[in-house]
């Protein structure tokens, strides 16, 4: 039996990993013939990811419907909605195709979910050319791509001015504008089966400086775990108000004065290194696999709360150029990378995209978890002039 893996690229090697260990054979889509997880697929197909169609006639080609047991996928966006026509010409089970564009579309989302009274920050869409119409808009508001991810072009705005400036230096014509809400900033991993939501972890998410909205840290367990059931009930909502059925689904929530505000959601495992290092740390359970063994078997694992605590800590160069670093050694790091090469031009990042580097860890407390990454990043010597 086969899994098939949209995307072949290093994201999405713990997924491939993960079917492997299930005992699956794998067949990796990239139009990179050279994508780092080709070395563990069974067949390989060089294609983008985004040309559903071809694909499913290649797949056809190669194997009767019967001998693919899921299609997945690490990445976002488009390649979702690869994952969802493969799956309804298959007749396996996952996201309507024709609803896809509903949850990528942020606008399209916003208009769904406040249908369904789903609570989010009040947002609105506007055209550049409209823009002389926000005169009496308030401030401080939050402006976003209608499409994107990794924080590119969010932006805390302050006056009227800047937003002006903020649209004159975007190539998008529409732009999606939110109420600024003051709060805490959460992430929940989990997924979709059968039309029922589940939480596998949650995490506190802190940023960096604003007007930029880029996160610094990621701490597990978070401290609004108290919240499990009116979070879970949000997933089913999500899960409700577009129809899914069986998908990862990430959301990203604000707490501000005790109230659960969604910012995004989106049906992936998400990054940031908590799918793929802190949380198997913390809770020894994968969430690659459960997701897999319940489309495949119908059975739903979750592990089970833990008060062991995981930090996933980005480092935040200077303006610069790396000269060099040194990697650090640790019983309780779980891992580290910096993203640059020395040489390489650094900035302090305006999006998730410019951060140096990562330091994962773990610990008996959130305390000492963190200051262990703490005691990790000082023995990187990092040098940027």
């Amino acid at each position: 039996m086969f899994i098939v893996s949209i995307g072949a690229g290093k994201n999405q090697i713990p997924l491939i990993k993960a079917s492997k260990e299930l005992g699956y054979c794998i067949i990796g889509i990239d139009k990179n013939p050279l994508a780092e997880g080709f070395q563990y697929c069974d067949i390989k197909i060089i294609e983008s990811i985004y040309n559903y169609h071809n694909l499913y006639l290649l797949l056809k080609e190669q194997l009767v419907f019967d001998d693919i047991s899921a299609v997945v996928s690490r990445s976002y966006g488009q390649a979702i909605k690869t994952v969802a026509y493969l799956c309804q010409q298959f007749g396996l089970p996952s996201i309507d195709f024709n609803t896809v564009d509903d949850i990528i579309d942020k606008s399209r989302f916003r208009t769904i979910a406040a249908k369904h009274n789903i609570p989010m920050p009040y947002g609105f869409t506007i055209h550049k050319k409209d823009l002389h119409k926000l005169n009496t808009l308030s401030f401080p508001c939050i402006i976003k791509p209608i499409e994107g991810h990794a924080k590119q072009s969010v932006k805390l705005i302050n006056s009227y001015h800047e937003l002006c400036s903020y649209m004159k230096s975007v190539k998008q014509d529409t732009v999606l504008i939110e109420e600024y809400i003051n709060g805490d900033e959460i992430i929940i991993l989990g997924f979709v089966h059968n039309r029922t939501f589940y939480i596998y972890d949650i995490s506190d998410k802190i940023l960096n400086a604003k007007p930029y909205f880029v996160d610094r840290m990621h701490i597990l367990p978070s401290q609004y775990y108290t919240m499990y059931n009116e979070l879970q009930k949000l997933g089913h909502k999500i899960t409700d108000a577009f129809a899914l059925h069986t998908t990862p689904l990430l959301m990203e929530c604000i707490i501000s004065n005790n109230s659960i505000y969604l910012i995004e959601a989106a049906c992936e495992f998400g990054g940031e290194y908590l799918a793929d290092y802190a949380i198997p740390a913390r809770l020894k359970s994968n969430i690659f696999k459960s997701f897999l063994q319940a489309i495949t078997t119908g059975k739903v694992t979750l592990p089970a709360q833990s008060s062991v605590a995981a930090v996933v800590k980005y480092i935040m160069g200077p303006d610069g150029r790396l000269i060099s670093y040194s990697m650090p050694k640790k019983n309780n790091l779980i891992h580290a990378e910096i993203f640059v090469k020395p040489g390489d031009t650094v900035h302090y990042p305006r999006n998730n995209h410019q951060r140096l580097g990562v330091i994962v860890t773990k610990g008996k407390t959130v305390e000492k978890a963190m200051q262990t990454a703490d005691t990790l990043l000082e023995q990187m010597h990092i040098i940027i002039e």
